[in-house]
């Protein structure tokens, strides 16, 4: 009896150690259930193990696709882009990005005349088209049943988006964040620094806000990209044509 006791002390307290393990989410799969029911863990380590290089080469494939279209190259075909105040098309695949609202709103026209406000619009890949309203879909609507799509912009909000487009075409200050062209050109300055992995570029009106920039965001020690020449420094990812680019050394 002592024996049958102790055994089902040891049962239930490797049950419970189990159970412990478990991630404690009400959605788990049934077949999930039943690996972790029958002690098999070793297929659960498997398909985390799984789950893990899925994620890491789709954060590959993020980084890749933001790098693209960060030098106006399509993320589908790697073509050069055209953008416009709102949207970013390629010509050649026809791949397009847009901007919504931030602080406005949108209206779904279905075919039958029926209008639905809400939020946000998501278009899925299955083509269906999910109504957002604070944060809850209130409606899903599949293509055939919608006729067209409005967003409605916020007062000021598009003056405020066109005078950051000619902001940042025309070009500001890294620092101080005033537009460049109210400095003569010959006192602008630039800098090419890696503070992660990636190589970034910083544009300032004077040297001055070159400075200030260079005190508030020192270099790492190992890289010192304030003195060194990037062509001849492999210790980033590059990302910007530096042939040619004199190196700025402050005193």
């Amino acid at each position: 009896m002592r024996r049958l006791n102790r055994r089902d002390r040891k049962e239930r307290t490797s049950g419970e150690n189990r159970s412990s393990e478990l991630p404690r989410d009400s959605k788990l799969t049934a077949e999930i259930d039943d690996i972790a029911n029958i002690g098999d863990r070793r297929k659960l380590q498997r398909a985390d193990t799984e789950v893990k290089e899925v994620v890491s080469k789709a954060t590959q494939t993020d980084i890749r696709n933001i790098m693209l279209i960060d030098q106006g190259r399509c993320p589908v075909c790697a073509s050069r882009t055209e953008n416009f105040l709102f949207t970013m098309v390629c010509p050649s695949c026809g791949w397009f990005r847009r901007e919504i609202p931030n602080r406005g709103s949108a209206i779904v026209h279905l075919t039958d005349g029926t209008p639905i406000e809400c939020d946000y619009v998501h278009h899925g890949q299955r083509d269906e088209f999910l109504a957002i309203r604070d944060g809850v879909v209130i409606s899903e609507l599949m293509r055939p049943e919608v006729k067209r799509i409005d967003y409605v912009w916020a007062d000021g909000e598009l003056d405020e988006a066109r005078a950051l487009v000619r902001r940042l075409k025309s070009g500001v200050c890294s620092w101080c964040q005033t537009d460049l062209t109210d400095t003569p050109d010959d006192e602008h300055r630039e800098d090419y620094v890696a503070f992660g992995t990636m190589q970034e570029r910083y544009i300032f009106c004077t040297e001055k806000c070159q400075r200030a920039f260079r005190r508030h965001y020192p270099a790492r020690v190992h890289r010192n990209c304030y003195e060194v020449d990037c062509n001849q420094c492999n210790l980033c990812v590059k990302r910007y044509d530096t042939q040619g680019f004199k190196r700025n050394i402050l005193t």
